[in-house]
């Protein structure tokens, strides 16, 4: 009798403790938002990092400042993003786009990434792109905290 109850005591105390570290070892979440502008030249590269229920989003987009209409050309994805390490590719077809002064292109929808652990984080963010006959190439690394 007295084997039986210590092996439920035992059993339940494994039990708690699984449960403990499950819910102590959950993923983090970003402890806040963040809006960027990278400026270079007549472009200016927007970043926009919110919180989700299980990870977080980045909104971006180019937004061209110039006074003459200019068509940029690029490969997919115009901003490419990634965490935690630089590895950026780009893929896919050239696609042209004329923009206005004032214009903002942004083809790709809002990216998600998966929370990582507690601690601080690198966004990376690039976007290399043609202007006219000019290359451009606008590069961003953001620290992300997460608590």
């Amino acid at each position: 009798m007295k084997r039986t109850a210590k092996a439920i005591i035992i059993i339940c105390v494994f039990l708690l403790l699984l449960l403990y570290l499950y819910y102590e070892l959950e993923d983090a979440e970003l402890a806040s938002g963040k809006t960027r502008e990278i400026h270079k030249g007549d472009f200016v590269m927007h970043i926009q990092v919110e919180r989700m229920d299980e990870g977080f989003r980045v909104y971006r987009s180019v937004q061209y400042t110039g006074e003459d209409p200019v068509t940029v050309k690029h490969q997919t994805p115009l901003i490419s993003l990634s965490f935690k390490r630089r590895n950026h590719d780009y893929t896919g077809s050239t696609v042209a786009k004329t923009l206005k002064k004032g214009s903002t292109y942004h083809p790709q929808d809002p990216k998600t990434f998966k929370a990582p652990n507690e601690g601080e984080h690198m966004l990376f963010c690039e976007s290399v792109f043609k202007a006219g006959k000019k290359e451009v190439t606008i590069q961003h690394e953001e620290k992300l905290v997460f608590e």
